[in-house]
């Protein structure tokens, strides 16, 4: 088995053209670290030995970048197989045909049955066609620091924005310390909506007419509290600029008390912070008594453009195997694609309570990205992070950034209204 850089793999994209042979798989990750990826190459290796003269060439893209590239590798037609997929870009890449349809496959494997039924559903998140199979699911929840709360007298989580609005504040007080790990980088979008929401009490993006939230006086509120808890201190100066690795690590060195994360962040606080020091709770509710936090996913895709895509299947369904997807999915910190068992004592552990409130609780009205729009990933890596960030710098206004996404959304939800 053969690990390769992005940088190394474009080198080698004339030479894949001439020498790959029937059984060479090549598999691109996105959600990489060398803790990940070491992992990764443990199922290649077993994979590889229990198929004679299969090799794996593992493609590890930043996740920074990942969007651009993946778009890039597939449309320009490299001979890729097994893409680790973000529900967000299957609209992207599945309207430029560059996605096998997995239905056929997946009715004649026998391991589908061991995939929960929302797996098998969201399958079909894009055009009822199952372009990609989930591996599991992120819902956003609030890691809270306990000894800064404490300092800043509290001693529970906040319930409602305005607590949490009051608490960031009073811990941001303290010298040295700021109440909220903002995400101002790839990725942040999240942080965004959850204020939209709160603010709105939407748990859509649309309207009938296909008309976006993100203009309403409601959503210029939730935006406007964003930029006033940046720039009245409440988060740090550089967060602008933050995106995973340096968000959690806002909070795991203690220098924000509250962080806004899916339960994949669980790994790096785990290894850094004591069950005394932190915990996680539901995201805090607005003012219509709900929230509607996204239930985020990512799974595995088969190129169009794969020249072994029996193979590749077959990889998946490795990938995908009850005890693989449960290992998987502890190492990540999310939650499987495959049932739960009961005595479970990874899942069962109170650190995993806020995310099942919002599982369980009608409250956190849970809601799935708007997966239809081909545009989706352009907004989500693209646009929002540069908008969000100009808003941040003063560049813009929190109306100016309402509208413009407004109107970005909007035309591409009309014109996807227009075409069914």
């Amino acid at each position: 088995m053969r690990s390769v850089t992005m940088t190394a793999a474009v080198a080698l994209m004339t030479a894949w053209g001439g020498q790959a042979g029937a059984q060479t798989l090549r598999v691109v990750e996105v959600l990489t670290t060398n803790e990940r990826t070491g992992l990764m190459n443990e199922i290649v290796a077993e994979f590889e030995a229990a198929n004679d003269g299969v090799e794996v060439e593992l493609i590890s893209v930043p996740w920074d970048q990942a969007f651009e590239r993946v778009l890039t590798m597939t449309l320009s037609g490299q001979p890729i197989d097994v893409i680790e997929m973000p529900e967000r870009w299957i609209s992207t890449l599945a309207v430029n045909d560059a996605l096998r349809d997995l239905g056929p496959w997946l009715e004649g494997w026998d391991g589908a049955a061991q995939l929960t039924q929302a797996t098998l559903d969201f399958t079909r998140i894009y055009n009822d066609t199952a372009y990609f199979v989930p591996y599991g699911y992120f819902v956003r929840a609030l890691y809270y620091n306990k000894p800064l709360l404490a300092e800043a007298c509290y001693d529970a989580p906040p319930a409602t924005w305005d607590e949490f609005n009051e608490m960031a504040r009073a811990v941001s007080a303290l010298d040295g310390k700021y109440g909220y790990c903002l995400r101002g980088s790839t990725g942040g979008f999240v942080g965004w909506w959850l204020a939209v929401s709160a603010m709105t009490g939407a748990n859509n993006w649309f309207d009938e007419e296909g008309r976006s939230v993100f203009a309403t006086p409601e959503a210029i509120d939730g935006i406007q509290m964003m930029l006033d808890l940046y720039n009245d201190g409440a988060a740090p100066r550089d967060s602008v600029n933050w995106a995973f690795n340096e968000q959690v690590s806002g909070f795991y060195s203690g220098t924000c008390a509250f962080l806004d994360q899916d339960p994949d962040a669980l790994i790096q606080v785990r290894e850094r912070m004591g069950p005394d020091d932190f915990a996680v709770a539901p995201v805090p509710l607005g003012p219509h008594g709900t929230i509607a936090p996204p239930i985020g996913m990512i799974g595995w895709s088969v190129a169009a453009s794969s020249e072994n895509p029996e193979l590749a299947e077959a990889f998946v369904a490795r990938l995908l195997a009850p005890e693989v997807n449960l290992e998987w999915a502890k190492f990540i910190g999310i939650v499987p694609a495959v049932a739960i068992p009961a005595d479970d004592d990874y899942y069962n552990n109170p650190q995993f309570a806020g995310f099942f409130t919002e599982l369980e609780d009608d409250r956190w009205d849970l809601m799935t990205w708007p997966a239809h729009l081909p545009e989706l990933g352009e907004f989500f890596d693209v646009i929002a992070v540069e908008t969000s960030q100009a808003a941040l710098l003063g560049q813009m206004t929190a109306e100016e950034l309402g509208q413009e996404w407004d109107a970005f959304l909007t035309e591409a939800q009309q014109r996807w209204m227009a075409e069914q």
